[in-house]
């Protein structure tokens, strides 16, 4: 039986570099293309190595290894973060969730270098490594540029996170993309749990109707900047406002804030 291995970035071209290495050594292959579809892809494990990266659109690295983590129920196959960002967060490797951490780098060195590492995978026990393994192609150091934008990213994740209101960031098949600490008080749920979850599945049933119309309208009427309501949700009544998600004008979800979801 081929093993099977699962690939998730949001670099078409480096899917399929790296999944065709893998398939010319007999590995089934299945990819995907953001962190949400990696989660998705998941349900057809389990898996003999996971690779994903790190920064990706609707969901990050460490969310999917941390959902990877929680739907095997611990009891991984190796988790392989391989990233271009590796080198610039060396000092918070531990919270990412991956048991190894590869470095981008020249595709040439980098094939030569995946395939010996799978090779040293296929021939050792199935049991996590005693400590973080960093690998590196030569020549990558940290870039100034780089960890900038990750200073950058961190101070955003922080701001949402911070806010007194639930946040709910949701994609346009009406699925969970994240949520800050506010809103999982509120779900009592981890994010691990919700991600890639209809957000449908969530809300109190007897205001799902009020949240799909929200979701209808702010969608279909342009001129729209949000429509809210009162909900009802463990015994605190709550005021939801649903808001249009929108990059360059262009459709990409919705936010749904849960407005007294700390008190």
């Amino acid at each position: 039986m081929p093993r099977k291995a699962l690939v998730v970035d949001s670099d078409y071209f480096f899917v399929e570099f790296l999944g065709s290495l893998l398939e010319k050594r007999g590995y089934r292959v299945r990819k995907a293309y953001d962190g949400k579809q990696g989660i998705a892809g998941l349900e057809e494990g389990p898996f003999d190595i996971m690779f994903a990266d790190l920064v990706m659109p609707k969901v990050s690295g460490r969310q999917f290894f941390l959902s990877a983590r929680r739907k095997f129920n611990g009891r991984c196959c190796p988790l392989v973060a391989l990233a271009g960002t590796v080198i610039e967060q060396m000092d918070s490797l531990d919270g990412i969730g991956a048991d190894y951490f590869i470095a981008k780098g020249p595709m040439d060195q980098l094939a030569v270098q995946l395939n010996q590492f799978v090779t040293e995978m296929e021939n050792r026990p199935t049991l996590p490594p005693a400590e973080k393994k960093i690998l590196q192609t030569g020549g990558v150091f940290p870039r100034r540029d780089a960890m900038e934008l990750l200073v950058e990213l961190k101070f955003q994740e922080a701001v949402v996170d911070c806010l007194g209101v639930g946040i709910v960031v949701i994609d346009t098949d009406t699925r969970i993309m994240n949520a800050n600490t506010a809103a999982l008080d509120t779900l009592g749920k981890s994010l691990s749990e919700i991600l890639n979850c209809p957000i449908l599945n969530l809300f109190p049933p007897n205001r799902s109707s009020e949240l799909l119309a929200a979701l209808k309208h702010t969608s279909r009427e342009p001129d729209v900047t949000h429509s809210a309501f009162m909900v009802d949700w463990n015994g605190r009544t709550l005021r939801a406002v649903v808001s249009p998600l929108r990059l360059e004008r262009s459709p990409a979800g919705w936010v749904v804030a849960l407005e007294g979801a700390m008190e």
